[in-house]
């Protein structure tokens, strides 16, 4: 094969490849609106969905932050606010419930997360988690409105109450759509 098709060969790729990132840059960019807390706060690009898959919590400062970012952290610290990154559970739920106790709805949210899983070595508590989605959700948490919709309609954890479970769906359908 000569030179001059191994050069038009190159540039067919390159251009399949630039095309490829132009249509995969409009289908992130098209559609409907993303909420704010799904850019993260360090790139500020969007996080691609199924975004736990893509991004992680920090705890010291409940900042979700993409994959390529959470690598950037320097000697084990967090790439966002710098705190070392506990190497166990009980650092982390210690963190966490610092910020539940200054009134932080993510965090709020996330411990009753944690309740609801069996997280962090804590023992499995849907009361628990409940109470602290309805905490949350006071706060204004529309994960945590979604959450407390999910418990309620489809039963898990509490007796089944679908017209208690679709109002906090709505709720939380209704603050996604403006977010």
């Amino acid at each position: 094969m000569s030179a001059a098709h191994q050069a038009c060969g190159s540039s067919a790729e390159s251009a399949d490849l630039a095309a490829a990132q132009s249509l995969h840059q409009r289908l992130m960019a098209s559609g409907h609106e993303r909420p704010e807390r799904e850019r993260c706060p360090i790139c500020f690009l969007l996080i691609e969905f199924a975004v736990n898959e893509h991004s992680k919590i920090n705890v010291c400062c409940m900042k979700r932050v993409c994959n390529g970012c959470a690598q950037r952290g320097i000697y084990d610290s967090c790439p966002f606010c710098r705190t070392n990154v506990p190497a166990n559970d009980a650092p982390m739920l210690a963190m966490i419930r610092k910020r539940v106790d200054k009134g932080d709805a993510d965090a709020i949210h996330h411990l009753g997360d944690k309740y609801h899983h069996g997280g962090l070595g804590l023992a499995k508590d849907v009361p628990r988690a409940i109470g602290l989605w309805t905490e949350a959700a006071e706060l204004g948490s529309v994960e945590a409105h979604y959450q407390l919709g999910c418990v309620y309609y489809n039963g898990i954890g509490v007796d089944e109450d679908q017209p208690r479970g679709h109002s906090p769906l709505a709720a939380g359908s209704n603050e996604r759509e403006r977010a």
